[in-house]
């Protein structure tokens, strides 16, 4: 969502000078004066594919540790005993979770392949047309 926010700035060059320097994202304008939050941005780029509001919802909830990703942490042992595990080593019951993540990884990464590639194709055509 990152990427897809410098196509959409208001003022391309600020907002690259300014997520360089580290400010949030959400302080620069769109080109339709909406400030750029994360909930703009999922909006906005429902217009190139439908399911990203799912796929973010379901990663989002592994960065900001929710529910989802506190209790596949958490396992329930035998005597009452639960086993809270972070890190290493991986636990066979963690595979689901872990599999949703890596499609979530690959969902968005496909989706900025399509948005720079877009990008691609126009530099091309601007380059053959300079060359004549």
């Amino acid at each position: 969502m990152r990427i897809f926010a410098a196509f959409i700035a208001e003022d391309k060059t600020a907002f690259m000078d300014g997520f360089i320097q580290g400010k949030k994202i959400s302080d620069f304008k769109d080109n339709r004066g909406n400030k750029m939050k994360d909930i703009v941005l999922r909006k906005r780029l429902e217009d190139y594919d439908s399911q990203i509001s799912d796929v973010y919802k379901k990663s989002s909830g592994y960065v900001h540790l929710s529910d989802v990703a506190f209790y596949s942490s958490v396992c329930a042992k035998d005597n009452y005993r639960i086993e809270f595990s972070v890190g290493l080593p991986i636990r066979e019951e963690a595979n689901e979770i872990l599999i949703e993540g890596a499609d979530a990884f690959i969902h968005y990464t496909l989706l900025q392949y399509q948005l720079l590639q877009a990008v691609v194709e126009s530099k091309k055509r601007v380059d053959e047309n300079s060359i004549l």
